[in-house]
């Protein structure tokens, strides 16, 4: 940014120094500022030298037509790396140099000092086109953004069946146990990030600048301002001492005297330095499990096999099931803005980002029914396997099915649970305000901090005449005049 000092007011009484401490800040950025344009021009031919390598190629140039061309282009690369290594570290020196000066001036954000010699309600500031506008920005943004979606899902059923045949005579009895174990679970993750940096830096210089027209002084405040900046060599106001005050000394260079210095006008510039950093993080996790077991045994004889299995009193049955859900879910926002505007203060306008974290849906009725479909699954498959076991076992064969809906029927879906817009101040804000930045410099009004100072000075012998010309106009006319002011 611009070397400024809030304390420089036009119309005001002001040591010189401060405006020499100004000087020795520009003078140490100054080697900053250029080796940063070096930099900048140097990128600027890399990339023409890039496209004119693509115009090149799609003209039709061979290979080997263009390896000179490559050569010089390898050549400025080198360059470009050289050049940024020599940024970075006169920057640090001169942040370390800077940091110094200002330790050594003090602060500058209150001041004090004797009001202005002006009499500012005869005086008047104008905006006079005495400088030039004109603007040197630099943007360098990156956004990146990801997302990452896995899933995984298994389902197991694993159903056993043993059976005991006996024969005795005419009557027949089978002795049946059946057992069956299903689980089930569902993994799922999710990850979107979005990570952004903006870094703005602009100066400009505004055609118009301030200039008290017409620069009228009061003698008397004029008076107290010397008395109270000199008070070694004050000026007395009775008509001998003015007279000899106005006259004395006339030979001398007015730069080797002792003068009050008055900022009267000064052109104006500002800048604009911002920066941005977002990082939003949403990531979602979530992991569901679902068992059943059931089991039953059965004792029949095959010639009243309908009538027993319909009372049931030689069937045994067992089941359990049991469900696992856990949900993981996380939005992260982290944002730093940074802006310093010096001459011009544009608007702030903030943006919106949505923000999303998920849930399960803990819905009792929809458990319930999740636990029943797994208890249902096991169920069926182990009377399915009992009703018809009597007339598989004699052929040898065991019996297994897996009901293709049970996965379905365990796993819950996730739910939005908390959706929100939040503001903030992100890249698109800083876009913003910088063009609004620009608009209101362009149109002037005033805007900009001091960068050329014109300063009216006044000696002790211009501060007597003064005095004279408004109490005094005609000489002394009477013994009073004469003993007093």
């Amino acid at each position: 940014s611009l070397p400024f000092d809030p304390t420089l007011g036009i119309g005001q009484i002001v040591p010189l120094s401060k405006i020499e401490h100004l000087k020795e800040l520009a003078e140490v950025q100054k080697e900053m500022d250029n080796s940063k344009e070096r930099l900048d021009n140097l990128l600027e031919t890399q990339y023409k030298m890039k496209m004119l390598y693509n115009e090149m190629i799609n003209l039709g140039l061979k290979w080997d037509q263009l390896i000179e061309f490559r050569d010089e282009h390898n050549k400025v690369k080198d360059a470009c790396t050289e050049s940024v290594l020599e940024y970075m570290t006169i920057s640090l020196n001169t942040f370390d140099r800077m940091e110094e000066i200002r330790r050594r001036q003090g602060q500058n954000l209150i001041s004090a000092s004797i009001e202005s010699p002006i009499d500012y309600g005869k005086s008047e500031i104008i905006n006079f086109p005495l400088s030039y506008d004109s603007l040197h920005f630099d943007v360098q943004y990156h956004r990146n953004e990801e997302s990452n979606d896995k899933s995984y899902s298994h389902s197991e059923q694993l159903s056993k069946t043993t059976n005991a045949f006996v024969r005795a005579g005419p009557a027949s009895a089978t002795f049946t146990a059946s057992s069956n174990q299903s689980s089930s679970s569902h993994q799922g993750q999710s990850m979107h990030k979005i990570e952004g940096t903006i870094v703005l830096c602009a100066k400009a210089t505004h055609r118009n600048a301030d200039i008290i027209e017409p620069f009228i002084m009061d003698p008397v405040k004029a008076v107290t301002a010397w008395n109270y900046t000199y008070p070694e060599d004050k000026i007395d106001v009775d008509p001998v001492s003015i007279y000899k005050t106005a006259l004395e000394d006339y030979k001398t260079d007015k730069s080797e005297k002792k003068a009050l210095s008055i900022i009267s006008g000064c052109s104006k510039g500002s800048s604009f330095v911002g920066m941005v950093h977002l990082l939003k993080t949403e990531s979602t996790s979530s992991t569901q499990t679902a068992s059943s077991a059931a089991s039953a045994v059965m004792a029949t004889i095959e010639a009243d096999i309908w009538v027993q299995s319909v009372s049931g009193h030689f069937g045994i049955n067992d089941s359990t099931s049991n469900m696992a859900k856990s949900l993981n879910s996380s939005s992260d926002i982290e944002c730093h803005a940074t802006m310093e505007c010096l001459g011009i203060i544009p608007d702030i306008s903030e943006s919106e980002i949505a923000s999303t974290v998920m849930s399960l849906d803990p819905d009792p009725s929809e458990i319930m029914e999740q636990l029943n479909a797994m208890s249902e699954a096991s169920d069926s498959t182990v009377n399915d396997s009992i009703t018809g076991q009597a007339g598989k076992a004699k052929r040898g064969n065991q019996f297994m099915k897996i009901k293709s809906d049970y996965l379905q029927n365990t796993v819950s879906a996730l739910a939005t649970k908390e959706n929100a817009n939040n503001k903030i101040i992100d890249m698109n804000s800083m876009l913003t305000s910088f063009t609004n930045y620009c608009n209101k410099a362009m149109e002037g009004n005033g805007c900009g901090i001091p960068q050329s100072f014109y300063i009216k000075q006044l000696v002790k012998s211009d501060i007597a005449k003064l005095y004279i010309r408004k109490f005094y106009r005609n000489g002394i006319r009477s013994s009073k005049d004469a003993t007093s002011g």
